[in-house]
């Protein structure tokens, strides 16, 4: 019986309140001595003559009026948050407001002198309710009204229907509660209601969220702290959002417990993904990500958006790092392919050693460098073999020996040649060259040193093979032909009186460096 009664006496409220509304009227209008809107570059408006309106904050919860200022006119209109900002010609004295819904307002004079340059504030009443200026006992308290957040206390001339209403603040760990009632009989002045607010620290407890990768947490849709955050809450059930660039936020719902330190940990941000798709040649080449993590390329990737670098190789080929970007819900499709290590490069510098087979052989030092195929090579054999002795005699037409001298033979050579790569390892280039000979000589027998520093010149045909059983090492053979072109007296002398021969048949064997 009871319910049916209260349900009787809402649905008579309900009638009743359209009734009851008595149309638009105002309630204040006044001068905002301090405020500057009108008289504000950006903000103020000149009327049809050139001279600055004035600015009227017309304070009302709803929008659809019509304004009319008679024979002096409207200068403007804006609608602003929470009211409509009207602009009349200075020493205007009337205004006439209508509304479908709310009716007119016919011929309100204004009750103070309205100048240009200057604002005034109307508090206009739609007839549906009061105005209400709700203050709390602490100040900037968070002001909740029917379960509609207004904002922080004093909330100023907040517009509310005939009825009743819960009004609830809130300030850290001091709460408060109210319900006032807007009656159709209250004075049309702005009512004042303070709410008073209590400790209510025994039902509080300290939490502290925390979130991994620095995601920012917000609640009640605001952002409260990057990686973690520290507050008071009352007891009871509370959900944080985590977010992040890149990201799907995340949703963590927690309990606090009153009168004890609550640690949360959120979950966090979920990143955005997408896909990388990679071929490579050969295929079973390997990849490094970002310089420490191995990935199969051969099958589809799944990585959070953002660049990477990835670095490509495989035995016998030359390895290459490449850049890729990774894009939300989408698949990067790219082709890498490897090139194979040039063992015998058209572009090289190298150096080397080997050893010289021939007659008066020796250690053969050598450099040269490789452009577009073209291989200049200058080499140095130090004679290690010595001859045998050679007799030497007088020339005075007695023939009186003189000294037996043994030699040895060094020589100094410039090739070019042109070089072919056979295989992937194998190489060969024909060659003609230069080459200076000299003899240094030792005594053997009797006191003086003849011929030493003897010298020949010789033009040499050949080829130098090469092998290379790993990157940058290769292993030559280097045989050759030389023909005596010159040769200086004491040369000549040597040559007619032994087996010391320009030229000749040699061949080089060594390893090559080649970078």
């Amino acid at each position: 019986m009871r319910k049916i009664l209260l349900l009787i006496c809402s649905i008579l409220i309900t009638g009743i309140l359209p009734v009851m509304a008595d149309g638009i009227s105002v309630i204040s209008f006044k001068l905002l001595d301090t405020d500057l809107t009108a008289n504000t570059r950006g903000t103020q408006k000149l009327d049809q003559n050139g001279e600055k309106a004035a600015l009227i904050k017309i304070v009302t919860p709803e929008r659809g009026f019509l304004f009319n200022g008679g024979s002096l006119g409207i200068v403007g209109t804006e609608e602003k948050a929470g009211e409509i900002w009207l602009y009349v010609p200075p020493r205007a004295q009337k205004i006439t407001i209508t509304h479908e819904v709310f009716g007119v307002l016919r011929d309100y004079f204004y009750p103070v002198s309205v100048q240009g340059g200057r604002t005034y504030e109307m508090l206009l009443d739609i007839g549906t309710g009061r105005y209400v200026t709700i203050t709390s006992s602490q100040a900037k308290s968070d002001v909740t009204v029917d379960g509609e957040y207004l904002g922080k206390s004093p909330i100023y001339n907040r517009y509310m229907n005939y009825g009743r209403h819960a009004i609830v603040t809130q300030n850290g760990i001091y709460e408060g509660q109210d319900t006032i009632v807007v009656s159709f009989n209250d004075s049309k002045d702005t009512k004042m209601v303070n709410v008073e607010m209590k400790d209510m620290s025994s039902h509080f407890g300290e939490v502290t969220v925390n979130v991994e990768n620095n995601a920012d947490i917000w609640f009640n849709d605001r952002q409260v702290g990057t990686g973690t955050w520290s507050t008071q809450l009352r007891e009871g059930s509370y959900t944080i959002e985590t977010r992040k660039d890149n990201c799907d936020p995340v949703r963590t719902t927690f309990v606090v417990h009153p009168q004890q330190q609550n640690t949360i940990t959120a979950a966090p941000p979920t990143p955005h993904t997408g896909r990388l798709n990679i071929y490579t040649r050969p295929r079973s080449a390997k990849a490094i990500l970002n310089g420490n993590t191995p990935i199969d390329v051969a099958e589809l990737q799944t990585l959070p958006v953002g660049t990477y670098q990835l670095a490509f190789n495989h035995k016998g080929y030359v390895g290459t790092d490449r850049e890729f970007t990774v894009t939300h819900n989408q698949t990067t499709t790219d082709t890498v392919t490897l090139a194979r290590v040039k063992y015998i490069k058209p572009k090289a510098f190298y150096f080397g050693a080997g050893y010289a087979i021939r007659s008066l052989g020796g250690i053969t030092a050598l450099a040269g460098a490789v452009l577009w195929n073209f291989d200049l090579q200058a080499s140095y054999t130090f004679g290690l073999s010595k001859s045998d002795d050679v007799r030497w005699y007088s020339t005075d037409g007695n023939d009186n020996y003189l000294s037996s001298v043994s030699y040895k033979r060094s020589t100094f050579a410039i090739k070019l040649g042109y070089q072919i790569a056979l295989t992937e390892r194998l190489g060969l280039t024909p060659q003609v060259g230069y080459e200076i000979e000299k003899l240094a000589g030792t005594v053997e027998d009797g006191t003086n040193l003849y011929g030493d520093k003897a010298s020949a010149k010789c033009l040499s045909i050949g080829a130098k093979f090469l092998w290379a059983p790993i990157k940058h090492i290769h292993v030559f053979a280097n045989p050759a032909y030389s023909i005596g072109m010159s040769k200086d007296e004491n040369f000549q002398k040597i040559a007619d009186n032994s087996d010391i021969k320009a030229g000749g048949f040699m061949a080089n064997l060594g390893v090559i460096f080649n970078f």
